[in-house]
């Protein structure tokens, strides 16, 4: 009986090893970015396309009831800003139907959050090996320059969650501003309030400009380079605003799965975001005094 259990617990402890072997690692996932879009010198393997902002972050009045930390019982919180677009390419179009990225690094009251959010509530994989699946699925056939669509329909096949963020992006045009998108996190986090009950929520940032598309026409006339001199341009007319908001799960909403679009309606408002400046023009400002 005991070398049978022994047995079983190293049959088991061998069938774990082996699972975990093949969890795909942090280099195999930016390997399959690079094949997918190519190496490019300087740039990120993902969002390689992209510019930085400075801005603050100010908390809603009874967000510490919610969230109890320093960070929410201060009046102002500095904000490193990166907008950007998803892929590996630097050089896409500002018109492709590919997500809006927006990542923000907040420091206050000596805590320092890092948030990473996509213009669409749902990540196009549940779990590293679809993450990589996906991608393989999308290296550019040598001849045509375009991938293979009989792989595209292998891999929905095997990971159905690689369908869910494309009928997303696929459904709408292209933001016409980077101020005119919402983004989410995908991903839940915990929340402990001031009453120590802790909640479940995804962070959604709304824009105060509304959401806009680009028309019909936006999308002939405009060049494929618009949105970082677009947002300069609204930049120079005023700060922009976003609502940051919580957003807690309906019945049946994954807490672990990224790629599933959460229905749950009820939001908690945690401050304002205000985009001050594109980071550069702040470098060339310090450069003058």
């Amino acid at each position: 009986m005991l070398n049978q259990l022994a047995i079983s617990a190293t049959l088991a402890l061998s069938a774990a090893t082996t699972a975990q072997a093949a969890q795909p690692s942090p280099s195999d996932l930016v390997d399959a970015l690079n094949n997918t879009f190519g190496k490019h010198a300087h740039k990120r393997a993902s969002h390689a396309k992209g510019f930085c902002a400075v801005g603050e972050f100010t908390p809603d009045a009874k967000a510490a009831s919610f969230a109890d930390s320093p960070l929410f019982r201060q009046k102002n919180a500095n904000v490193q800003l990166r907008f950007s677009i998803g892929g590996g390419n630097p050089g896409v179009s500002d018109k492709s139907r590919s997500v809006r990225g927006i990542a923000m690094r907040i420091s206050g009251g000596g805590e320092t959050y890092d948030l990473l959010l996509i213009s669409e509530p749902a990540f196009f994989a549940a779990t590293p090996e679809s993450f990589v699946s996906f991608l393989q699925a999308r290296v550019p056939d040598p001849a045509t320059k375009k991938p293979d669509p009989a792989k595209v329909a292998a891999h929905n096949e095997a990971h159905p969650d690689g369908k869910i963020q494309p009928a997303l992006l696929a459904a709408h045009a292209a933001p016409q501003s980077y101020a005119t998108t919402p983004y989410f996190s995908n991903n839940a986090f915990v929340f402990t309030g001031s009453d120590r009950k802790q909640q479940h929520a995804r962070i959604v940032v709304q824009p105060e400009a509304g959401t806009h598309y680009l028309s019909e026409e936006q999308e002939k006339s405009l060049p494929d380079q618009f949105l970082h001199d677009e947002l300069a341009q609204r930049l120079g007319s005023g700060k922009l605003r976003f609502a940051i908001e919580a957003q807690l799960p309906a019945a049946g909403d994954s807490l672990v799965d990224p790629s599933q679009v959460w229905q749950g309606a009820s939001r908690v408002t945690l401050g304002t975001l205000t985009v001050r400046a594109a980071a550069y023009a702040v470098s060339l400002a310090r450069r003058s005094q």
